[in-house]
């Protein structure tokens, strides 16, 4: 059925049967598949062909097919990836564009045309075991004009922590990637039992209204069975949140059903609303949350169904277009 398709080099058709033949272990026929369409160029067949070579342990192949094309990043990631512990690392990021002056944005075309490479690069380091360069690389990257990059906060954070530089690390969180670098330095104690100063790093910027940081101690008060401390860590914040308090809430619920006090959470979920004038919609969906997370989901259904019932009718009305919900999405919260 999908053969007339794949003759024409539609590329759902043809990515489709690759997919099957990899499935079936008809790895030589797949990449055979592939390959036309990968040397013309295909983004998305170069990228399927590299990963079956890899797979096959075919490196020299992989180097060779995505080597000439790292300029694209998505394909330069690709080829980070696929070579891990294959000791070419210096030979790939000698392949990779260099990195520039700070780091760029790829969506801001006035601004520049080039892309971030300093992750791959340090990455590449790493790999290498030139953690001080790597570190550094990251280092001078995290504040640029005036700019901060959240993903080489977190990069250099996770770096410092995986080769035990503490001290580096302990730094970091007030010089310039404290909401980073602390959470990782959490789970840096967390890991080696060392519990009370976990707790008591976050305790200071949660006291101080950070609800992120109030967020990552109320999950570690919970993991470590001191649910009641959870709880008190997270109320207030609910409560100063504004209309975005949708993940303390859930947060809230999961600990309090967690502690075996579902009706508990539930009675929270009704007050809170009550007092904040709150969506009905919403509340019903916090219960719903609350009563799946006990195994209650008939229950769950139950609470959600007039509003499932008042979305169809709007649509069935024409009052909703394009199929957009009727009531505020819940999604994009960041928790």
């Amino acid at each position: 059925m999908l053969e007339p398709f794949v003759g024409t080099g539609w590329w759902p058709a043809v990515s489709t049967v690759a997919g099957l033949l990899a499935e079936w272990e008809m790895t030589d026929e797949a990449v055979a598949l592939l390959r036309p369409l990968a040397d013309t160029g295909h983004r998305k067949a170069v990228r399927e062909l590299a990963r079956l070579l890899a797979g096959q342990g075919h490196i020299d192949q992989v180097v060779a097919v995505l080597g000439p094309r790292s300029a694209d990043q998505s394909l330069a990631s690709e080829l980070v990836e696929l070579t891990v512990g294959c000791g070419r690392d210096a030979e790939i990021a000698a392949l990779l564009p260099a990195v520039g002056v700070g780091a760029t944005d790829p969506f801001e075309s006035r601004v520049t045309d080039t892309w971030d490479t300093v992750p791959l690069h340090a990455a590449l380091l790493e790999r290498q075991g030139r953690i001080d360069e790597a570190a550094a690389l990251l280092g001078r990257h995290v504040h640029v004009d005036g700019r901060m990059y959240a993903d080489h906060a977190e990069q250099l954070a996770r770096l410092l922590a995986r080769h035990g530089r503490e001290t580096e690390l302990r730094a970091f969180t007030v010089e310039g990637g404290e909401e980073y670098a602390l959470s990782v330095l959490t789970e840096f104690l967390e890991e080696r039992g060392r519990i009370p100063e976990a707790v008591a790093l976050l305790q200071g910027p949660a006291g101080t209204g950070n609800p992120h940081a109030a967020f990552h101690l109320a999950e570690l008060l919970a993991r470590h069975g001191r649910h009641d401390e959870a709880v008190e860590v997270l109320r207030p914040v609910a409560e100063s949140a504004g209309g975005d308090s949708d993940w303390i809430i859930h947060l809230l619920c999961r600990i309090i059903v967690d502690a075996g006090r579902a009706d508990d959470a539930l009675a929270y979920v009704d007050d809170y609303f009550a007092r904040h004038d709150g969506s009905r919609h919403e509340q019903a969906l916090a219960r719903a949350y609350a009563l799946k997370r006990c195994g209650r989901a008939a229950e769950a259904d139950a609470e959600l169904a007039p509003f499932a019932r008042l979305d169809e009718d709007l649509l069935h009305d024409g009052t909703v277009r394009g199929g957009a919900p009727a009531v505020r999405s819940r999604g994009g919260s960041r928790c």
